[in-house]
């Protein structure tokens, strides 16, 4: 049995609408399912749970955004039952990560033809991510992004993304750096004052910005961006732009590290995110999951 988990409030309720389109295709193919309305991440994982332990689950098929994706992924990871991804959010980042098609009907045939791959997830504090674990600026400006009224507005013209880029000129004028310690697989690496560290999974986050240009889903390592120690308009007016166009920079305010986990511990409350997830805490720590989740390719 598949069992889709159908996110109402995705991406303009566009959801129900590709959720129509997808019943037609299964009852023509006699395809065995259920659906589940994610209506919250509490009740989608004690779904998920009782039928993990009393039905045969050939795969849990996602039609929703990052946020019901990351519901998905903590009752899943570390179990052989594979995940599907039809994207119908805003930002759709794991599916652009991982190229995974908008088409129902290409969709429905890669669903049943059901090819994985094994791939790494993050741990952050105990919540599992799939994309970039964000700790500082970036974190606050996914947050101001989601919660804001603008993204809403940009979602119904399809520019969900742009609310991100309008998030980040905010931030970039308003920001504190934050000091922190960072250590790498246990060895301290820094001690600065950091405007962000990206620990990443993947490349991109936050609608498509390439933040982690050297990450690699099955390599069973982080690469993490940060950077510190950097004046706030050589931040608003160079080093920001430069990050964001994806591309490795030489500049003494960023450094690039790779571990299998990192810890960050801040003289304050540090602001973070993972998937959409936004959290605040003194100290963050971050460790790859090796093959911790399969995912059905529909590229």
């Amino acid at each position: 049995m598949y069992i889709f988990i159908i996110n109402p409030t995705s991406g303009k309720e566009r959801a129900f609408t590709i959720w129509q389109e997808i019943e037609e295709m299964l009852l023509a193919r006699n395809v065995e399912y259920e659906t589940h309305i994610c209506v919250s991440s509490d009740l989608t994982r004690k779904y998920m749970k009782e039928k993990m332990e009393t039905t045969f689950i050939k795969a849990f098929v996602v039609i929703g955004g990052d946020g019901t994706i990351n519901s998905v992924i903590q009752q899943l990871a570390h179990t052989p039952i594979p995940l599907a991804v039809l994207p119908a959010g805003s930002g759709n980042d794991v599916a652009r990560n991982f190229n995974l098609v908008t088409d129902p009907d290409c969709f429905v045939k890669k669903l049943l033809v059901g090819k994985c791959v094994s791939i790494d997830l993050l741990k952050v504090n105990g919540l599992y991510g799939l994309t970039i674990a964000g700790v500082g600026i970036d974190a606050k400006i996914g947050n101001r992004a989601d919660k804001s009224i603008y993204k809403k507005w940009l979602n119904k013209i399809n520019r969900g993304s742009v609310a991100y880029t309008i998030a980040a000129i905010i931030e970039l004028l308003t920001f504190t750096p934050f000091r922190a310690k960072l250590f790498v697989d246990g060895q301290l690496v820094m001690e600065s004052n950091l405007w962000l560290a990206a620990s990443g999974n993947v490349k991109m986050y936050g609608g498509g910005l390439v933040i982690c240009p050297n990450a690699c889903p099955t390599d069973g390592m982080m690469n993490v961006t940060v950077l510190h120690e950097a004046k706030r308009l050589n931040v608003l007016l160079r080093l920001f732009p430069l990050l964001l166009k994806g591309k490795p920079i030489i500049a003494k305010e960023v450094s690039y590290l790779e571990g299998k986990e990192i810890v960050i511990e801040g003289e304050r409350m540090l602001p973070s995110i993972i998937d959409g997830e936004f959290f605040h805490s003194k100290k963050i720590k971050i460790a790859i999951q090796r093959k911790a989740l399969n995912l059905i390719l529909t590229s």
